[in-house]
């Protein structure tokens, strides 16, 4: 079997893809890693606390920003993001790649995560309902529309409560930014990142026992 090939993606490529990157290449070599930025600056070194930290760790460290592209989007077998907002970007950059497009922590959801599913389920239900409305009301006729919208309209309030009450239960998404912070905060990120990770081998080793 063909290594599985990551991308991770963050701001500026400078703090948290680079983490993680280098994380997954430290813990699993059946996983080809690599990391761009959705604003980075390409060549820019990476950040000084991130050096610091690697180095306490005694972790082989090189690194220079580069921006994602389509050349690396396309490399990537998944594209995993930092954050939604990153995730975001990626999809309107590159709308033929959403099948392999994540957040980490998303991809690397436990089954007490799942909820996340559910909420975006109910939004694409949602948005269904909607683009058949829209559809469906240009071929009435003016009395008939006013009618139709105030019906749709008093379905979609029970609706759009479901929605915000799955919202209100989901688990964040994001991973934290250390950007212009402490060497601390910087580790609490890593180890964010790194518990990520390690639950996305497991998903990755568990798929491919699945075949």
């Amino acid at each position: 079997m063909d290594k599985v090939r990551v991308v991770f993606v963050c701001t500026g490529n400078t703090c948290r893809s680079p983490m993680a990157e280098v994380i997954l290449k430290n813990k699993n070599n059946k996983i080809e890693a690599k990391s761009a930025g959705v604003f980075a600056a390409n060549g820019a070194p990476a950040s000084r606390q991130v050096e610091i930290l690697l180095e306490e760790k005694n972790v082989p460290f090189t690194h220079t920003a580069k921006m994602l592209d389509r050349n690396l989007a396309e490399w990537g077998d998944l594209l995993l993001t930092m954050t939604s907002s990153h995730k975001a970007l990626v999809l309107r950059d590159f709308p033929g790649m959403s099948h392999k497009v994540y957040t980490l922590k998303e991809y690397a959801a436990t089954e007490n995560e799942k909820k996340y599913d559910e909420y975006q389920e109910k939004a694409a239900e949602i948005e269904m309902k909607r683009a058949a409305f829209l559809h469906d009301i240009t071929k009435l006729d003016t009395e008939e529309q006013a009618e139709k919208r105030q019906q749709f309209e008093t379905e979609m309030r029970k609706e759009l409560s479901e929605l915000q009450t799955l919202e209100q239960a989901l688990p964040s998404m994001d991973i934290s930014d250390p950007f212009g912070g402490t060497i601390e905060q910087y580790r609490t990120t890593y180890s964010e990142i790194e518990e990520a990770i390690e639950r996305m081998i497991e998903r990755l080793d568990r798929e491919e026992l699945e075949g």
